[in-house]
């Protein structure tokens, strides 16, 4: 979490109205100074920075909530897993964002509820971040996410899930491995061979390799009866 010194109330209150006020800025340098100037602030500026959030009132506020995410005020978690569910789709991106960068317990349940959206863009995000928060609650979304039809979304999910150890990730991950997209099932039999499961188990191969030389065996030992 960032932490400041806060400068006097006259010249804070100055400071943050002029920094918010050049958020909207068509000027990008002017944007990024004023951005950093922000951060800079710390948790000194949260309070102020939730506020403009919550009232949807201030321009740029993709960019205020990218900064509550760098500065990492835990006061910023709720307003903005709001953001994430009801705010426009640059606003949602970024909450979504400025959420992932927390990594608290407390952030994640708003992140499973986006990674339920159908959004491409967010779900293949929140699937290459999930498994850094090392939560198993996680397991349930992203087994689901394996099978996701786009390829980007389901390959960082089995890769998060390698990261996952509990039965119902291996099973996913066994599930995966049986689609016919070569990268998916690459990722797949890496993260099942660190679990020390071969690729012919995770496939279903070797069970039918099995059924298959019991089933011939059987044939055989009723040729030679039969014709003995």
């Amino acid at each position: 979490m960032m932490d400041t010194q806060a400068p006097p109330p006259e010249d804070f209150s100055r400071e943050m109205d002029l920094a918010l006020g050049q958020l909207a800025s068509e000027d990008l340098y002017v944007r990024d100074q004023a951005a950093a100037r922000l951060e800079k602030l710390g948790i000194s500026a949260t309070t102020t920075l939730i506020q403009a959030l919550e009232e949807h009132k201030k321009p740029a506020l993709g960019i205020i909530a990218k900064i509550l995410g760098r500065v990492g005020d835990k006061r910023a978690i709720g307003p903005l897993s709001q953001s994430a569910r009801s705010g426009d789709e640059a606003l949602r991106l970024m909450s979504v964002w400025a959420l992932a960068q927390f990594r608290d317990s407390e952030a994640l349940p708003a992140l499973l509820m986006e990674a339920e959206r159908p959004h491409p863009v967010i779900q293949s995000y929140l699937a290459s971040v999930l498994g850094n928060f090392q939560d198993l609650r996680a397991v349930p979304v992203l087994s689901r996410l394996t099978q996701h039809s786009s390829r980007e979304v389901a390959f960082h999910a089995v890769a998060a899930l390698g990261e996952l150890r509990t039965p119902e990730s291996t099973r996913a991950l066994q599930r995966a491995y049986r689609r016919r997209d070569p990268m998916i099932r690459a990722m797949a039999c890496a993260a099942l061979s660190r679990r020390g499961i071969s690729p012919l188990v995770a496939s279903g191969l070797l069970w039918k390799m099995i059924v298959g030389a019991m089933v011939l065996g059987l044939l055989m030992f009723v040729l030679v009866r039969y014709y003995k």
